[in-house]
């Protein structure tokens, strides 16, 4: 993590710990308004070359005000990890976040690490019987809504991994990373195209094959899952989609309203209803994008995300606070992954398209930010930011010289791309700055640093090598490999450790997981001889 203070900061003294999440009740009784901005992945290292070339000059300031210092991070320096830490005042031991991933030690299945929607269960009439929810697993009260039983106004605005929203007792709050789509997930996008033959997944999307007649097509677009359904159905809503490819458009023919889009424009925000019952919907918004309308018709649609009016689990607190923002904005993002990676990845988006909607997300986020600074009433007020981190994993080949994905056409088109999302960061702080008033506490933190991802380890199959994990069919371990995913194809009953996310390893412990095969007396020699092992492994 980095750190920013301002002067009044040595007033806090051992009250603000060594670790800027390890903030108590006392720094707001000892100053008139604290305000923290989060930037995710920023890292330390270029930060300060970048206000050495002048480039940061808010920054600048702000460390010469008071202090700039790299700080720790949390182990694992994973953002869920770290975020929960912040959030939470204690360690991963205690928050129980340690990855992107949790496994079911019965099951060996990995889900999402940080919680998971329950699906509401309907009465004979159709209402809910128990609405959908959120089970954060995540432990520990966040310190802002400590701060906030103790009478503190509290203005929280997506902050990673604090969803549900908390209620707080005098305030506001929006929650960031960890909300998920109306489907249930991370996030999950949709790309039709007439290149495909059938519909089916892709990495992080659905993809819908466009078959035209005439110049019409119909495909269902799949909502929010049908309760109780085995296996899985979704509710799906048809639309028409009409092409004129010697004009390059597309007019997409909704259940209330109809669009005309050229090729390479984008949808206005749409309004989707899916009815869960006769008595129950769920409502959701989304946008499209026409990425080509000539010989191949290409379409790309954002995730289904909540509406901030009827938001389908609450991601605001008050839950009227999502319809004031609404009120002054218009339709806006709540989805919690708000870049998306996935598409970038799959050719749902090119660079150009990505890069452009961080710099307007980023942007809103800050607008945001400015106003609820601007309208007062608040003695703690949070806000934070993801783009820094999105771009980063997404763009960092660009600069690096040593990646084997490095070009040269890219790096001089992308190439700046990370040090552009420091500099919209920088514009953010020094709007900040201009806001402050006497005896006011900033602090800029990030929850990890960044460096070039060349290559992996693959530590599941560092163990098969190794002995300690057992495939299916497979007894040569110098030879043994599995691709199949979900911890599928593993023969559980010879295994002894396993390894998931981004490098957790379990041992197979009787009576914890399903099949387990190492006992509570062996656990310790084992940890000791796979870290002794694993401390010796060199690059080849």
């Amino acid at each position: 993590m980095s750190i920013y203070r301002s002067p009044i900061f040595r007033r806090i003294g051992a009250n603000f710990a060594v670790m800027c999440y390890m903030v108590s009740v006392q720094v707001f009784a000892a100053e008139k308004r604290v305000i923290i901005l989060g930037f995710d992945g920023v890292d330390p290292g270029i930060v300060s070359d970048m206000m050495t070339s002048g480039e940061l000059p808010n920054l600048k300031k702000l460390s010469e005000q008071g202090v700039f210092t790299p700080l720790g991070s949390s182990n694992p320096p994973q953002s869920p990890t770290a975020w929960s830490s912040f959030a939470t005042s204690k360690h991963p031991g205690s928050h129980g976040i340690y990855d992107f991933l949790v496994r079911n030690p019965k099951t060996y299945i990995p889900g999402v690490g940080f919680g998971t929607v329950q699906k509401p269960v309907l009465n004979a009439d159709g209402s809910f019987k128990t609405p959908p929810a959120f089970n954060n697993i995540r432990k520990g009260r966040t310190f802002w809504k400590v701060a906030s039983n103790e009478g503190v106004r509290a203005k929280v605005l997506s902050v990673p991994f604090s969803f549900p929203a908390d209620t707080l007792e005098e305030g506001c709050m929006i929650s960031g990373l960890g909300v998920p789509d109306l489907r249930g997930t991370t996030s999950t996008f949709f790309l039709m195209s007439e290149g495909y033959i059938k519909s089916g997944g892709l990495s992080g999307g659905r993809k819908i094959p466009l078959d035209f007649s005439s110049g019409m097509a119909t495909v269902e677009v799949e909502g929010i899952q049908i309760p109780n359904s085995r296996p899985r159905k979704f509710v799906s809503v048809p639309i028409s989609l009409q092409v004129d490819r010697n004009a390059r458009r597309v007019v997409i023919d909704l259940p209330e309203k109809s669009l005309e889009l050229d090729e390479g424009t984008w949808s206005p925000w749409v309004e989707w209803t899916f009815d869960i019952s006769a008595q129950e919907q769920a409502h959701a918004i989304s946008r499209f994008h026409i990425l080509s309308a000539g010989d191949e018709v290409r379409l790309y649609m954002t995730c289904l995300q909540y509406d901030p009016r009827k938001q389908y689990i609450e991601m605001t607190s008050p839950p009227e606070y999502g319809q004031e923002l609404f009120d002054r904005y218009g339709f806006f993002k709540t989805i919690g992954w708000i870049y998306d990676t996935h598409a970038l990845r799959q050719g749902g988006l090119t660079e150009d398209l990505f890069l452009d909607d961080i710099q307007k997300t980023m942007s809103w986020r800050e607008t945001l930010t400015l106003d609820e600074i601007d309208a007062g009433d608040f003695e703690l007020l949070i806000s934070a930011w993801t783009g820094t981190d999105r771009v980063g994993h997404m763009f960092w080949h660009h600069r690096d010289k040593e990646h084997p994905m490095f070009t040269e056409e890219g790096h001089s088109m992308y190439g700046e791309a990370v040090n552009d999302t420091y500099r919209n960061m920088d514009r953010t702080v020094g709007e900040v700055m201009e806001r402050l008033e006497e005896d006011d506490l900033l602090m800029i933190v990030s929850d990890h640093g960044f460096h070039s991802f060349r290559k992996g380890f693959n530590v599941n199959t560092w163990l098969i090598r190794n002995g300690y994990l057992a495939v299916l069919g497979q007894k040569d371990t110098g030879s043994a490999f599995n691709n199949k995913t979900f911890l599928r194809g593993y023969d559980w009953k010879n295994s002894k450790a396993y390894s998931i996310g981004l490098g957790s390893i379990f041992l197979n412990l009787k009576g914890r997981e399903g099949q387990g095969t190492v006992s509570e007396k062996q656990s310790k020699k084992l940890i000791v001889e796979i870290r002794g092992k694993l401390l010796k492994v060199t690059d080849p």
